[in-house]
């Protein structure tokens, strides 16, 4: 089955299956028509697939018609929204806006996809003990977790979900912290004064093949130090700095 888009959606999730189940071993290298003739499907609509394992760090390619797997990484990174947990906060999410839109030049060159390719953005207002803390915009390769539309992030991590439900494992983060101007989301949704800065972080999240997964842009309210404090203690120190 393939969705709208003509992605074989349904391929994808069952290698993926078989890598995280063992049934297809790690270190075990595949030829390419046999690994397609094993899932029924025609060497090209396998090879459309194949990107997507390799960009996650599930399998790598040993040349053009060979393929090793690399099986599931181990997940040894905590998302914010497990810290908060495990500091006894309250995390929670408001999803605004989840949709695949077209990636620019500069989201193009972040996370290694063709400009105009499909993305997800996901437009997301975290709160804390009920108090909203932060607004963050996540980009995301289509091919990463297609059907993102449809989940329910109210209550649980999103990089959990990436691991659970997409087989999609965070191995390497890289981040920047800076003051910026607010946007208008941020000075509504924040509860922000006029002109009031906030701490603007961008972050990459980085797979076991060392691709990019998610390029994320949150703003946080600087106003919320004891959060932020417990939460980006990079962030409380550039607020301490001001």
């Amino acid at each position: 089955m393939v969705n709208i888009h003509g992605y074989p959606l349904d391929l994808q999730k069952r290698v993926e299956r078989d890598i995280a189940s063992l049934i297809l071993q790690k270190s075990e290298q595949y030829k390419i028509d046999k690994l397609a003739k094993k899932y029924q499907v025609v060497n090209s609509v396998l090879c459309r697939v194949i990107p997507a394992l390799i960009r996650k760090g599930l399998l790598e390619k040993v040349d053009e018609t060979t393929v090793c797997i690399k099986g599931l990484p181990q997940a040894n990174i905590e998302s914010v929204f497990q810290y908060a947990q495990k500091a006894k906060l309250k995390p929670s999410t408001i999803v605004r806006d989840v949709s695949l839109i077209k990636a620019d030049q500069f989201l193009s060159n972040k996370l290694k996809v063709k400009e105009n390719g499909l993305i997800y953005q996901q437009i997301r207002t975290r709160l804390v003990d009920d108090h909203v803390l932060a607004n963050q915009y996540n980009f995301i390769p289509f091919e990463i977790c297609p059907g993102l539309e449809n989940v329910d992030l109210s209550q649980r991590s999103f990089q959990v979900t990436l691991e659970e439900d997409y087989y999609t494992v965070i191995k390497r983060i890289e981040e920047t912290y800076h003051f910026g101007p607010q946007t208008r989301d941020d000075a509504e949704i924040l509860s922000l004064t006029e002109n009031q800065e906030v701490i603007i972080v961008q972050r990459m999240s980085y797979s076991a093949s060392n691709m990019p997964l998610v390029f994320a842009d949150i703003h946080i309210n600087p106003t919320q130090f004891h959060y932020v404090e417990n939460l980006w203690p990079e962030a409380a120190r550039l607020i301490q700095k001001k």
